[in-house]
């Protein structure tokens, strides 16, 4: 029986259940009262059940268009990213072959690397004698990395590449530093003065005495009075205790390196 039958059979048989009230109701009736009674109770437990079942059916058909227009939303998005996932693998592709040309090359890499260090090394022992402890250190560190094997290849690049950087950055900046300087059997502290890869100035705690680095020389010597003052005011723009401002300062000749070839 449909929906709409089963709605006109309930109201039939409550139209026809109605009449009947008073005291005979209440004592139990005649048989048939007692038949449309029931009937009309099946009806409406009936009609219950099917609102129920209404209800559920329209829930599960709103659940249905909801997953429709999720799986379209899937289908478009995969049709979206499906050259990007093409792209990407061809890039994992030429990694990966980029990756087992980098092994096949290892055994030319290290001895550039080792190379390039003692490079470095020789190139800091003829230079000017700043950050003297400090760059020693990080030339040993080196040459400790190139025989770990636990370090990777890519690294120990890294890291040579990189002090190669540091070494180059010293040359476009101020620098301070307190050293001792050995005369003899005597030792001072003086606070020196660089200035880039060009000069090097030093000056006494007390502030008596002025020096200079001879690059010819290999060795400190001693400036007029008239520049200690100028390489004070020089220190104090180097540690940025003070404002940059114009120093004059007596800077070496340029030399020439030797070549073995005659003048």
């Amino acid at each position: 029986m449909t929906m709409s039958r089963l709605r006109f059979a309930a109201v039939l048989l409550g139209l026809i259940s109605s009449p009947i009230s008073g005291p005979v109701g209440a004592q139990g009736g005649s048989p048939a009262v007692d038949a449309t009674v029931q009937a009309n109770q099946a009806a409406k437990a009936a009609q219950t059940r099917i609102d129920a079942l209404d209800d559920q059916t329209r829930t599960m058909l709103e659940r249905y268009r909801a997953a429709i227009w999720q799986a379209q939303q899937l289908k478009v998005y995969a049709e979206q990213i499906e050259p990007l996932l093409a792209t990407q693998e061809a890039e994992r592709a030429a990694l990966a072959a980029q990756a087992r040309d980098l092994a096949t090359n290892t055994r030319d890499l290290t001895p550039l690397l080792l190379k390039m260090i003692d490079s470095l090394d020789k190139f800091i022992a003829l230079d000017l004698p700043f950050l003297q402890a400090e760059r020693r250190d990080r030339i040993a560190s080196l040459k400790q990395l190139m025989t770990d094997p636990a370090v990777t290849q890519a690294e120990k690049y890294r890291r040579v590449v990189e002090a190669y950087r540091i070494e180059g950055d010293y040359g476009r900046v101020f620098g301070a530093e307190r050293m001792e300087l050995s005369e003899g059997s005597d030792k001072k502290l003086i606070d020196v003065l660089r200035v880039g890869r060009t000069a090097l100035y030093g000056l006494t705690l007390d502030g008596r005495e002025a020096l200079h680095w001879d690059p010819a020389k290999k060795q400190w010597i001693g400036l007029p009075e008239q520049h200690r003052g100028e390489i004070r005011e020089a220190l104090r723009i180097a540690r940025e205790t003070a404002a940059p401002l114009v120093v004059k300062l007596p800077v070496p000749a340029p030399r020439v390196a030797a070549t073995g070839a005659q003048p």
